[in-house]
């Protein structure tokens, strides 16, 4: 417990990154690739979707078991955020954490930011390196 605040600090001391589930979902074959390949290389499962048909059918079907939904800002914010809203508005999937992934391009953060209004909990800035995608594990409420 943290003395000043009553809040429970959770310490995660060795995690297994090998049962973390993450799906990524970018329309970009490339950069798709570059992030799987770092996925891989930190141990995390992976599976990578193009297309928002293709994220639904996932989430549909293998929804409750995926732990992390990294997304890319377009894909998930097209159609006034129509994904997003349904992720958010989903008993089963609500609780995962979705994380944006976004270029600097300054018409990317006024979307992004409205993302994170709308319920992503983090964004990571494109191309993505070993160090950001090794430590995210630590956005799994329960793991095992």
């Amino acid at each position: 417990m943290d003395k000043g605040t009553g809040t429970t600090i959770k310490v995660h001391h060795h995690i297994d990154r090998s049962k973390v589930r993450i799906l990524l979902c970018d329309f970009n074959a490339e950069s798709c690739q570059q992030i799987l390949a770092l996925l891989c290389q930190c141990s995390y499962k992976a599976a990578a979707v193009w297309s928002e048909r293709e994220i639904f059918d996932v989430l549909n079907s293998e929804g409750p078991r995926t732990d992390i939904i990294l997304a890319e800002v377009n894909l998930i914010m097209s159609n006034d955020a129509h994904l997003l809203r349904y992720i958010m508005s989903n008993e089963d999937l609500q609780n995962i954490p979705l994380i944006i992934l976004t270029t600097e391009d300054h018409d990317q953060v006024s979307v992004t930011l409205k993302g994170l209004r709308l319920g992503a909990v983090d964004y990571l800035v494109k191309p993505l390196h070993t160090n950001e995608i090794s430590s995210l594990w630590m956005h799994v409420q329960n793991l095992g």
